[in-house]
Formats: C-alpha cells, sequence, structure tokens
C-alpha cells in the first residue's frame, strides 16, 4: 500500500498545463515581462478556480491569456515558481515567472473554430480564469501560435554533434532518428546568418513532429550544439527601422571607449527576449537626446557593461510642445494604455491624467504600468526625448497652466470645429490639449477652463471616446505646428 501511495504521489506531480487569464488592461502581458518576468498571480475568488491553483505543481507552464472586450488570445506562456499558498482573506496564490511570448498569438476565434479544442474549458466555461489544459489541447494552441519564445532549440554554427540518452530504445531506430534530426539542423543552420557559438541549452520539447514515434519517443531527450567557436557580432542592418535595438539608460558614456552599466528590465530584454550576446551592437538613450552607439562587453547576473564606440549625439526637442491634459483614470480594457502609447509615439511631450467629477481617480498601479508602456512605446518609435507622465491633477489646479498659456484647446462637442479654430491661432512653443471624461467635462468644469483662456473646439459630427479625441486633436495640432514651423523657416 505504501508503494501505491507513493506512486500516486510521483503521478499527481507531473507536470500539467493551464491557462491564467486576465484583463490586458490591468496586467498584461509586457507587465508580466516588465516585472523581471515573476509575479504572485492573486485576485483569484472563484472557488473552481483556486482549487485549481491549488492543483498546481512547481515547474508546471500556463497560458497567459488576454481575456476583455477587445483583446481574447493567448500572448505567452509561464511557468509555477511557487506552489499555491495562502495571502490572507482566504486567497489562494501561486507564483508565476515569465518564459516567453507567443511567436503570435491565438485568438479565441481560432481556437473556437479548431477540431481539436472539442471539451477544452476554456470554451465551455468561459467565466473560470484558471482553466486546466490537456496535453493535446496544448500542443496544438502552440502548433497555432507558432510556439513561444524559449520552447525551440536555438540553432547557431555550421557544425553539430547530437547527444542521446535513451533507455529501452533500439540502436535501429536511434540512427535514424539522429541522422533525421541532424540532417533538419544541418539544413537550417545553412539558412541562419548565425557566427556565433552555440550555447549549451537544457533539453526542451522538440518541434520535429513528424519524426515522433509513440512508443519509445518519450524516453529520448536530446540537446544541440555547435563544435566550431567562430564569433562576432549581430548584424541588425535588415532591421524595418534600419537600426539598432535601443534601450533606456539614465547614464551614457561621455566618449567613445567609455562603458556604463546596465541593469534591470533592460538587461532582462536584452538578453532573454532578444537574446543579445557578448559583441552585439545595441543603442542606448537616456529620454532627453542624448543618444549613442556601442556594443555588450560584458554580461553577468547583475546586468551587462555597455561600451560605446562613438561619441554620444544629442538632439534638441521639437519646436511646439503639446501638453495632453486628458480625463482617462476610469478607461478600461487597456484602452489607457493605448491612450499614452499613441501620445508618446506622436510626439506629446507630456501627458497629466485629469481628476473630474466624473472620473474622480487613478490607481497608483496603473500609473506604475503607463509609465512602463511610454518607455516602451519610446524605444519602439525611435524616440529620443523621453514623454514625461505627470502625476494626476485636479481640475482646480489645470487652471494656472490655462491662464499662462496662449494656445490651449479643450474638446468639447458641437463647438467650433478645431480646423476654423487654427485659422485664428499662431505657434507658440507651448500648447495645452484638455479632453473630459467619457460623459465629458460638468457645466461648472468647462466653465472654469474656458474661463482661463481655453479655446472649445469641435472635432465633427460624431461624439468620440476619450482616447480616440484625444488622438484626433494630437495628430492634428501636430502636423499644424510642424507645417507652421516649415512655413516660417
Amino acid at each position: 500500500m505504501g508503494k501505491e501511495k507513493e506512486k500516486e504521489k510521483e503521478k499527481e506531480k507531473e507536470k500539467k498545463y493551464w491557462l491564467l487569464k486576465t484583463e490586458a488592461g490591468e496586467w498584461s502581458w509586457e507587465d508580466q515581462a516588465a516585472n523581471g518576468g515573476v509575479s504572485k498571480w492573486d485576485g483569484v475568488k472563484n472557488k473552481q478556480a483556486q482549487k485549481n491553483l491549488n492543483s498546481m505543481n512547481l515547474g508546471d507552464l500556463c497560458f497567459f491569456y488576454h481575456s476583455g472586450a477587445r483583446a481574447r488570445r493567448v500572448v505567452g506562456v509561464v511557468e509555477v515558481t511557487r506552489e499555491a499558498y495562502s495571502d490572507g482573506d482566504d486567497d489562494v496564490v501561486v507564483d508565476v515567472k515569465a518564459v516567453g511570448e507567443m511567436r503570435r498569438p491565438v485568438e479565441l476565434s481560432e481556437m473556437k473554430g479548431d477540431a481539436g479544442m472539442k471539451g477544452f474549458a476554456l470554451l465551455r466555461q468561459p467565466r473560470l480564469s484558471v482553466v486546466p489544459v490537456p496535453m493535446d489541447v496544448w500542443e496544438r494552441i502552440c502548433d497555432l501560435g507558432g510556439g513561444f519564445e524559449g520552447d525551440d532549440i536555438i540553432v547557431r554554427g555550421y557544425r553539430f554533434q547530437l547527444l542521446a540518452f535513451f533507455c529501452n530504445v533500439s540502436f535501429k531506430k536511434y540512427s535514424q532518428l539522429s541522422s533525421n534530426i541532424y540532417s533538419i539542423l544541418s539544413f537550417s543552420s545553412k539558412l541562419l546568418v548565425a557566427n556565433s557559438p552555440m550555447q549549451m541549452l537544457a533539453p526542451v520539447r522538440p518541434r520535429f513532429g513528424g519524426l515522433r514515434n509513440p512508443l519509445w519517443f518519450k524516453t529520448l531527450s536530446f540537446r544541440a550544439f555547435s563544435v566550431s567557436s567562430s564569433s562576432s557580432s549581430s548584424d541588425y542592418a535588415n532591421q524595418s527601422r534600419g537600426g539598432l535595438p535601443r534601450f533606456f539608460s539614465v547614464v551614457l558614456p561621455t566618449t567613445k571607449g567609455s562603458v556604463v552599466r546596465v541593469q534591470g528590465d533592460e538587461v532582462w530584454h536584452m538578453t532573454k527576449v532578444l537574446r543579445l550576446g557578448l559583441n552585439d551592437r545595441v543603442e542606448l538613450f537616456d529620454g532627453k537626446g542624448g543618444l549613442v552607439e556601442g556594443c555588450i562587453d560584458r554580461i553577468d547576473r547583475t546586468g551587462i557593461d555597455f561600451v560605446a564606440i562613438e561619441d554620444p549625439k544629442f538632439l534638441l526637442p521639437q519646436s511646439t510642445q503639446w501638453h495632453i491634459f486628458a480625463a482617462f483614470g476610469t478607461l478600461k480594457g487597456g484602452r489607457a494604455d493605448w491612450l499614452v502609447e499613441k501620445c508618446t509615439e506622436l510626439g506629446a511631450s507630456s501627458v497629466t491624467p485629469l481628476l473630474t467629477e466624473r472620473s474622480p481617480s487613478i490607481s497608483e498601479n496603473r500609473v506604475d504600468r503607463l509609465e512602463r508602456v511610454v518607455l516602451a512605446a519610446a524605444k519602439q518609435c525611435q524616440r529620443l526625448h523621453e514623454m514625461i507622465l505627470n502625476p494626476p491633477m485636479k481640475i482646480k489646479d489645470l487652471i494656472p497652466s490655462v491662464l499662462q498659456s496662449k494656445l490651449s484647446f479643450v474638446a468639447v462637442a458641437e463647438a467650433t470645429p478645431l480646423v476654423s479654430a487654427l485659422t485664428l491661432s499662431r505657434p507658440e512653443s507651448r500648447g495645452l490639449i484638455i479632453v473630459g471624461p467619457e460623459g465629458d467635462f460638468t457645466e461648472k468644469e468647462l466653465n472654469m477652463i474656458t474661463e482661463a483662456g481655453a479655446t472649445k473646439v469641435g472635432l465633427g459630427p460624431h461624439r468620440l471616446r476619450v482616447e480616440t479625441a484625444t488622438m484626433a486633436l494630437l495628430a492634428t495640432l501636430m502636423l499644424w505646428s510642424d507645417s507652421q514651423q516649415t512655413i516660417n523657416n
């Protein structure tokens, strides 16, 4: 009886697969990755979902699933790093760590239309936030998404050696399998532009599905690695924007050849997401107009050493500084993230959350996340001057800024069209864009703003959402101020 119980316990400890749901606007994959990849998975109240958390074992893999009206998709994979424990208030939580992002997000609609998903609990119990995933469904979702970062054998170099450890496997079967895999790896290596030495990798789930023999393949694991040792820096000249990967650093090297230390989330992004290594070329920017090109000189557990291969460059900001004041504290489903991201891309100088009667608060957690959104957007759009995300502000505290500004616009339904208002305006070094909450400003709030000197402008015959009105105003005013500068020059 004792041995049977031990076998049952061992069976219970076998790796399982799960799906964890989260609102993209509350905790997104970007949040998970930016947190060093590690987080506590809490807030689960449903008893069935809590039971599933209690059933998780160390090392179990979980799909990271964005829920909500705008985004219902599998976007990444996390691993259970601490089994279920109590976090007070009878909550059950686990700790998870990011493994990798899906190479292509798998939409809920795809899963619903796939015959291999029949009986999947995600489709049968759509409100369940922690869902068990059968092995065949897990593999099917991985196939639909092209796998996830970190699940493959990375192939570099031109010569490979295969090591196989097998039990009860005939030499004939092993020889045939290794020959097939060797051919695939050798062919793949000719398609890759990678001369740096291959690193020894831990065994992972093979993606050679056609070679699998269900009777004996489970007993076989293998590693592929280079036996040559040539190396050179990666070539990023063919990237879509024609530039190098760009990362943020408060301190930049002062001259060519000088070294700075980079730590924190940027190191995780370099080494774990992009898998950059020694001698790979990157750029650092400081968010104040400074930019320097260099390469990775050293990597250790605490960070990387970056050595400049040229003197830093410094660019001045654009002529007109547009400052956004928008009441987006109550926006859900990632809409606030989208607003801040697009303001960064379009070139706004700052964004300030407005606290109004109809949008009275914004959580500190959301502000922290929005700061990460700003940085990520600045890197993506190659922006050198970081957009400032100011603390939330009440209407009464906005009034002094409006009084001091010669160029302030507030979005109001059925007001004078923006284009008409611009014919009576001239460019200034600083301008304000003010957008109210869902349901608009109260009459008292609007009177305070306009009496301080802001011009009411309309954006067409339709009622727009907060983020839509903000983008329409900012894009139009950026184009207008740029065109006026060109004319004056």
